[in-house]
């Protein structure tokens, strides 16, 4: 541009005039010069002309440039026209582009509520291949629903023959062949993204035409059967040979008719998962059954007073009474006519009697809504049901003979029963309300006013009697025993081991564990009352007991000795039932079972109160052996605090007695002191009732271990302590008259029952016999004492009959005579 403007000035006059001045001075330096140039008029005619020449070229330039300048101007603008018009066509092209780029991208992206085009022909596009689908799947439901059809109009039209054929079955094999033909296809067909779930259920429904076409088939002859055990008075009992002949023949024939069917169908393969037909048993004695089960309805589903959810007896009695009413009928008549067909393997009477389950399953299942919420009736009902499976099974029901539901693991007939037990939510329902029973069983037992009361001797059974070797239990005791028996009378039925089990662990188990809670909890409280703090503070725990009771009373005493009496002897009663138990055959096999499979397994391991179980080895033990060993403890702790009740008591009234000093003998011999006499006699009353109470070889442990300690107890005082100061020669005799009232008071109180009386009180009476010998004797036990060894000293007590001393103890028991040397 700036070369442009530059051409477009106008020349310069000053410089033309210089570059001029320049050239005349170069050319003509002075006047001479010029005078003497030659040609000088022809140079400046041919300036002037160049002159002019350049003058024309210039105006011809100037012409032509302002042509030029105009074009170019014109070509500018029409430039810059079209490059704005090109612009404005990119941004409206621009704004185009972005608008079919959203309409290409989906609307969930954005949030939007509109499709787009793309997703709406995406969306045509998979409802037209719906459409197809939908329209191949009706062709194909189409075909299968005029085959079954035509299935049933076939064999309708050939049921005037006198047995079932292949050919009146022609069609409903093309039914079958079809529906396999589809079910190949449709299988292939599942590895293609989005066909397998319709797949799956176009097979399934053409399955259900062919399953309800062959149930239309045996429809059509169950009809033709049933008409004719009508006139055999079909259900009632059949007089088969007082009916007539004809009679007779028409229910064979249609008998026999409907086996064929069955055995053709039987030639037909069974698809995965399709065994309905040989679950439901022989064709002819389904048939047989539809009687049956209309008349329980009408007696058993309607308004009618026999149908009481309270009393399902009658229906299980019902349908008992239907199956021996006609076991003659079905064991001659029916297996007569099995014998000569394929199924002569088959128990006409065990196979009739399954197909009548079916009647009573529905029956419970009907009715378990209302059984839930009542859990007494549940338990009535289930127990009704076991009941029933247990007659039936001693009537000789077996499922051997029958034709076994395909996928039985053991062959053994569950039982009705299992229609509620089977299911887990059913029996934890029943499971629970047994449970909540028994607490309340328990419950008020032991809350009864005479729960800890004993038992009179003729008060009980002769197995109980028998069982417990003579021991007379609590009430409690003797309660919960036949609470845990009549539990175990409830399950024992049970088919399965596993639901034993559960009612062992949760049930039956957490009885036995409250009760020893509860005893436990007893000696607890009885130490309680006995300890240091009651004794140094009277009354400080008697709101625990009533405040118009003295607790010095409850715990001293024959009341204080009663009560230990009878946690005694109910931990021992409950624990020789729990060994009695522990060896009966139920309890055997259950816990053979647990220990055998693993889910038992962990149930027992998880209860503290059961021994832990051992897989794949020799079951050792018992059941109970664990609560059993707590039970021993109970009752061990329970022995230990009579024992130290009654020395406890003893001692306490022989404080007196052995701080007083020894009485002098007269005349007439010893004279026993009066502060012997309450402890003899608390001694004796104690003792004597703890013979009325306890078993002879209770009586005889409780009587050695605690006179072993009163023994003990007045030797170490009056003996080694000389607690009553010295004793004189001449009334050595006195001791020996003490050990003499103790032992006549042991043989008045339990004389009867404990043969030896002496054994306990060998060291009182070693103590009398050292203390009463005679002045030689004496001192030679004396100089054994002191100045023989240990083997000397043991030969001259030996000598005497001592054996209980030490010789340092007897060194003690010599000096207390008041003339020992040393």
């Amino acid at each position: 541009m700036d070369e442009i403007r530059l051409l477009q000035q106008p020349p310069s006059k000053d410089e033309a005039n210089a570059k001029t001045l320049s050239l005349l001075n170069t050319l003509i330096p002075n006047w001479n010069a010029l005078m003497h140039l030659e040609g000088f008029e022809d140079w400046v005619l041919a300036a002037e002309e160049e002159t002019n020449s350049l003058n024309n070229e210039l105006a011809t330039s100037t012409s032509n440039l302002s042509k030029e300048k105009a074009a170019v101007v014109d070509a500018t603008t029409t430039t810059v026209t079209a490059a704005q018009d090109a612009a404005l066509a990119r941004h409206i092209l621009s704004d185009d582009l972005s608008a079919l780029s959203e309409e290409l991208v989906s609307s969930r992206e954005h949030g939007l509520g509109q499709p787009t085009l793309l997703e709406d022909l995406e969306a045509l596009h998979r409802n037209l291949k719906g459409l197809q689908h939908v329209q191949q799947y009706v062709r194909v439901i189409q075909q299968a629903l005029s085959l079954s059809a035509a299935a049933i109009d076939q064999f309708k039209a050939s049921q005037k023959q006198k047995e079932v054929t292949a050919a009146s079955l022609s069609k409903y094999v093309e039914l079958q062949d079809f529906t396999k033909k589809v079910a190949v296809l449709c299988k292939e067909s599942i590895s293609t993204p989005g066909s397998g779930s319709e797949s799956l259920g176009l097979v399934g429904f053409l399955n259900s035409v062919r399953n309800h076409t062959w149930s239309s088939l045996k429809t059509l002859l169950f009809e033709e059967l049933i008409a004719c055990a009508e006139k055999l008075k079909w259900p009632r009992a059949v007089d088969w040979l007082s009916t007539p002949v004809e009679d007779r023949q028409l229910f064979v024939a249609a008998f026999l008719k409907l086996l064929s069917l069955q055995e053709i169908g039987d030639s037909f393969p069974i698809e995965p998962g399709d065994d309905s037909d040989v679950k439901s048993g022989v064709y002819p004695l389904q048939a047989l059954a539809q009687p049956v089960s209309a008349r329980f309805k009408y007696h058993f589903d309607g308004q009618r007073e026999t149908n009481r959810i309270d009393k399902p007896e009658w229906y299980f009695t019902h349908i008992l009474n239907i199956i021996h009413q006609h076991r003659g009928f079905m064991e001659t008549t029916i297996q007569t006519v099995l014998n000569s067909t394929k199924y002569k393997t088959i128990n006409a009477q065990r196979e009739f009697t399954r197909t009548l389950f079916p009647i009573l399953a529905k029956k419970l299942k009907r009715s378990m809504p209302d059984l839930l919420q009542n859990s007494a009736l549940l338990a009535h009902t289930i127990y009704q049901a076991i009941v029933f499976d247990t007659q039936v099974k001693e009537d000789g029901f077996a499922l051997t003979g029958t034709l076994q539901p395909s996928g039985s693991e053991s062959g053994d007939w569950e039982g009705v029963s299992d229609v509620i037990l089977g299911r887990k939510e059913w029996f934890d329902a029943w499971l629970e309300g047994e449970r909540l029973f028994a607490e309340a069983q328990y419950d008020e037992v032991v809350h009864s006013p005479d729960a800890w009361q004993l038992i009179d001797d003729g008060a009980l059974s002769g197995e109980d009697a028998t069982a417990t070797t003579d021991l007379r239990p609590t009430n409690s005791a003797r309660r919960i025993k036949a609470l845990f028996e009549q539990i175990a009378d409830r399950y024992k039925p049970l088919p399965k081991f596993n639901h034993r089990a559960q009612f062992l662990i949760e049930i039956q188990v957490s009885i036995l564990e409250h009760y020893h809670t509860r005893i436990s909890g007893s000696l607890d409280a009885f130490e309680t009352l006995t300890s240091s703090l009651m004794r140094a503070v009277p009354g400080a725990l008697a709101g625990q007991v009533g405040h118009q009771y003295d607790t010095r009373r409850l715990t001293s005493g024959v009341d204080g000795l009663q009560r230990l009496i009878k946690a005694f002897v109910s931990a021992r009663w409950i624990t020789i039932a729990m060994q009695n138990w522990g060896e009966q055959l139920f309890y055997l096999e259950l816990w053979k079972e647990i220990n055998d499979r693993a889910s038992l397994r962990e149930k027992a391991r998880g209860h503290m109160s059961l021994p832990n179980p051992t897989p794949d080895s020799v079951v050792e033990g018992t059941l109970f052996d664990e609560l059993i060993a707590q039970y021993d403890t109970l009752t061990a702790r329970s022995e230990d605090l009579i024992v130290q009740h009654v020395v406890s008591e003893t001692d306490s009234a022989l404080r007196p007695h052995v701080a007083s000093p020894w009485t002098t003998a007269s005349e007439e011999g010893s004279v026993l002191p009066s502060t012997l006499l309450v402890p003899v006699t608390a001694l004796q009353q104690q003792l004597a009732f703890i013979s009325t109470i306890l078993p002879a070889t209770s009586v005889t442990i409780l009587y050695r271990r605690i006179c072993s300690s009163i023994s003990s107890f007045l030797v170490e005082r009056m003996v080694l302590q000389h607690s009553r100061s010295k004793l004189a020669v001449t009334d050595s005799a006195v001791l020996t008259a003490e050990y003499s009232l103790w032992i006549e008071c042991s043989r008045q109180a339990v004389g009867k029952l404990v043969r030896k009386i002496d054994p306990p009180w060998q060291r009182l009476k070693e103590a009398a016999t050292v203390l009463n010998m005679e002045q030689d004797n004496y001192l030679e036990l004396v100089r054994a004492a002191w100045d023989g060894n240990e083997t000397a000293f043991e030969q001259t007590c030996e000598k005497f009959g001592i054996s209980s001393f030490t010789q340092r103890e007897m060194r003690q028991a010599l000096r207390l005579r008041s003339d020992c040397p040393r």
